[in-house]
This record gives C-alpha cells, sequence and structure tokens, in this order.
C-alpha cells in the first residue's frame, strides 16, 4: 500500500488498523524532518569541538555527542519500525534487522538493564516478516523488564546452522501466552530453554 493511498473501506473501519495506518504514513515525513534536526546538530557540535578548550567543556561536549548520536539511533529504529507494513515479508538480513531495533530494546529495557548483539560478518539471508519480528520482541522485552535483576543485560546472539539462520535470545523464564504467541509466529521454529529462548529460521 503505498503512502499516499486511503484505506479499504473494510480496514477504515477498524480503529486500530486506522491509526497504525496513519503513524506509519506520517513516519516517513517525521524521519526527515529528524534527519534535518541533527544534521544541524551535528555540524554545529562540530564546529564547536574545533574551538573549546580542554577539560570540562571538551567533556560537556563529548557527551553532547554521545547523547546526539543515542537520539538519532534510537528515533531511527522507531520509525523505522513504526513506517513498516503491517505484513511485511520478504528476504532480509537478521542481523540487519536486529542492529536497528536494538536502540528500541534498550529503551523498553530501562536505564537499569542493557542490550547486546553479536552476530557474525555474514550471515545468510531469511524469509522475514519484519514487522513481525519487531512486535515480538519488543512484547517480550516490555514483559521481561520489570522481572529482570538490576544491571540484567539481555544477549542476543545470531549464528548460522546447516539450513537456518538461529537467534539465542536471553530472557528469564515464564513469559506471558501474547509474547510467546508473537514470539512463535515471527519464526519459523521456536524452542523454549530456561535461559531464554532460540528462535530459527530457515535460510533463503
Amino acid at each position: 500500500m503505498a503512502d499516499d493511498q486511503p484505506l479499504p473501506q473494510a480496514d477504515a473501519a477498524h480503529p486500530v488498523r486506522l491509526r497504525q495506518d496513519h503513524l506509519r504514513r506520517v513516519a516517513p515525513a517525521v524521519q526527515h524532518e529528524i534527519n534535518n534536526a541533527m544534521m544541524v546538530l551535528s555540524a554545529n557540535l562540530d564546529l564547536l569541538a574545533r574551538s573549546v578548550g580542554e577539560g570540562a567543556p571538551q567533556r560537556q561536549l563529548d557527551r553532547a555527542l554521545q547523547a546526539s548520536r543515542r537520539l538519532e539511533e534510537t528515533m531511527r529504529g522507531f520509525l523505522d519500525a513504526a513506517r513498516r507494513e503491517v505484513a511485511e515479508t520478504g528476504p532480509a538480513c537478521l542481523a540487519t534487522a536486529l542492529r536497528q531495533l536494538l536502540p528500541l530494546l534498550r529503551v523498553a529495557l530501562g536505564a537499569r538493564h542493557s542490550a547486546e548483539m553479536v552476530a557474525p560478518e555474514r550471515l545468510a539471508p531469511v524469509r522475514l516478516d519484519r514487522a513481525a519480528l519487531e512486535i515480538a520482541l519488543l512484547a517480550a522485552v516490555q514483559e521481561a523488564a520489570p522481572r529482570l535483576p538490576h544491571g540484567s543485560r539481555l544477549s542476543a546472539a545470531l549464528h548460522e546452522a546447516e539450513a537456518e539462520v538461529l537467534l539465542e535470545l536471553s530472557l528469564p523464564d515464564g513469559l506471558g501466552e501474547q509474547p510467546l504467541a508473537l514470539l512463535r509466529g515471527c519464526c519459523a521454529r521456536l524452542e523454549l530453554r530456561p535461559d531464554g529462548c532460540l528462535l530459527a529460521w530457515a535460510k533463503g
């Protein structure tokens, strides 16, 4: 569905679907506006870096640069997810999808926890519904976050088997029915483990 096309009449009667579609259609314009603002911010911070003195001013500038990078990564991840079609299945690289989603997972975990991804340099593509994967991982992390011990680290490790690409995800035991159903729905195979779960997709 093109961004400027109206919803079919049957879908227009569904308020959740209607809200999702309007947010998706406005996301590219929001992303364009944020990109422009971030370019101005980065350019001015770079100019300041040429004239700022050592010591406290330099440390303050470094913190501002780090904050601007985090902001850009988080907003890009959120808006990429928001603009995605409800169902968008096709060949994709799991490492790319997870790398773009990771800033959102960190936000969902909260400041007390962290998240990291481990992946090989090259990974075979899989047939993937990115929207389903994003929603499933966000739902799992949002439910898990309140039950994690302070300072926990969520680990997402990708690797290849003979015919599959595997994602090992560290999560606390006892996820609810909805996150589990979403996880099962976004992959070809789900294996539950005491320290998390394994999701598998067929290569190709």
